[in-house]
């Protein structure tokens, strides 16, 4: 039995890295004076958030507007980047649309967006471009 345990790197594996690690970093096995046989291994790291901009918590009307469909909507977070929202289009990852944020007070924002991600409570969309709003935490 070795002395010291040599931990497995992920980063072997094809596509992976400790970065991206989705689970726990296995060690060999070891066994104790009793002759219990164990297995180490390290806690889930968390996963990093890569967002550019801090989001903020909304809940403005948003129209969404995917060629001739239009679809009555709500925000769930918006930053200057991006916003989830919270709608009955069935969009896949990778459209295009338009979308029209109405905030409490000021005129509406419009803004082209790609649907980034589609999640069980709304889709996840990546703007065209920066938008900028006083209700909008900038950093």
């Amino acid at each position: 039995m070795p002395s010291s345990a040599a931990r497995t790197s992920r980063s072997s594996l094809p596509g992976r890295s400790n970065a991206q690690c989705c689970g726990p970093t296995p060690r060999p096995s070891r066994h104790t004076d009793s002759g219990t046989r164990v297995t180490v291994t390290d806690p889930i790291p968390r996963k990093q958030d890569r967002r550019q901009q801090p989001r903020t918590r909304t809940s403005w009307s948003v129209l969404v507007k995917e060629g001739k469909n239009q679809y009555l909507s709500s925000s769930v977070d918006i930053s200057a980047n991006g916003a989830k929202i919270r709608t009955k289009a069935r969009l896949k990852t990778g459209t295009t649309v338009q979308l029209e944020l109405v905030p409490p007070e000021g005129p509406p924002l419009r803004v082209g967006a790609l649907v980034w991600r589609v999640d069980a409570d709304g889709l996840a969309f990546l703007f065209s471009h920066s938008i900028q709003h006083r209700l909008i935490r900038a950093i």
